[in-house]
C-alpha cells in the first residue's frame, strides 16, 4: 500500500483529525469526510479505524527511520515528532476511562519494529531484534521504554526539556542493546528467591 494516493489521503485525514479529537471518539464517517472520500474507498483499504491508525503509525515510523542518519538521530527524530505533534500523541494515548489505546499503540510500534528487522537492518535495534531468541518480547520492551518516556513527558504537560527525554530514551535503548546480553542469548532470566 506504500505510495497509494488514496491511502495517503486517509492517513493525512486521520492525522488532521487527531490534532483536534481523541481517537476513541472518531468515526470512519468523520475520517472519510475529512479525506473527501467515500466509505467504500475506506473499506477497500482498511478494516476499521484501528487498521488506518496502524498504517499511519507505520508510515510515520518509516519516515523517521528513513530520515535518520544514526540510531541516536533516530531516537531524537522520534521525540521531535512527538514534540511537534503533542496534540496527536495526547489524542491517541488519552482515551479517557479506556486506556487500551496506549497498549494498542505499543503493539503497533512493536510490530513495526519487528517487520523492519526482517529486512537487512543496519541499526542496532534491528540487529538486536533479528538475533533475539524472543523478538516480540524485545520489540515490546523497546517500544515500551520509548512510549513510557513519551507518555511520562505528556503527564508532565511537556514541561520537561525535550533533550532530557531524548537522553533518557537513548540510555534505555543502549541499556537494552549493550551490557548483559542475557536477553538475547538465554531468554528471560529469573531474578529473586524461589
Amino acid at each position: 500500500m506504500k505510495g497509494n494516493r488514496t491511502v495517503r489521503d486517509f492517513e493525512n485525514a486521520l492525522e488532521n483529525l487527531l490534532e483536534k479529537h481523541q481517537f476513541a471518539h472518531l468515526t470512519v464517517d468523520q475520517i472519510c469526510n475529512e479525506a473527501l472520500l467515500h466509505r467504500s474507498s475506506f473499506y477497500r483499504y482498511f478494516h476499521d479505524k484501528y487498521d488506518l491508525l496502524e498504517h499511519l503509525i507505520d508510515t510515520r515510523v518509516r519516515d523517521i527511520i528513513d530520515g535518520a542518519l544514526s540510531e541516536s538521530d533516530l531516537i531524537e527524530s522520534g521525540v521531535n515528532y512527538i514534540d511537534t505533534h503533542k496534540k496527536i500523541f495526547r489524542n491517541v494515548t488519552d482515551s479517557g476511562p479506556n486506556r487500551t489505546l496506549f497498549s494498542e499503540l505499543m503493539r503497533i510500534i512493536s510490530e513495526v519494529i519487528i517487520n523492519r528487522s526482517k529486512a537487512q537492518p543496519t541499526d542496532t535495534i534491528g540487529k538486536m531484534i533479528q538475533h533475539s531468541n524472543n523478538p516480540e518480547l524485545l520489540a515490546y520492551s523497546i517500544s515500551g521504554s520509548f512510549m513510557g518516556a513519551c507518555f511520562w513527558w505528556q503527564t508532565k504537560n511537556y514541561n520537561v526539556p525535550k533533550q532530557e527525554v531524548v537522553t533518557f530514551a537513548r540510555q534505555a535503548v543502549m541499556a537494552l542493546s549493550s551490557g548483559d546480553n542475557s536477553l538475547n542469548k538465554g531468554g528471560i532470566q529469573h531474578v529473586g528467591n524461589d
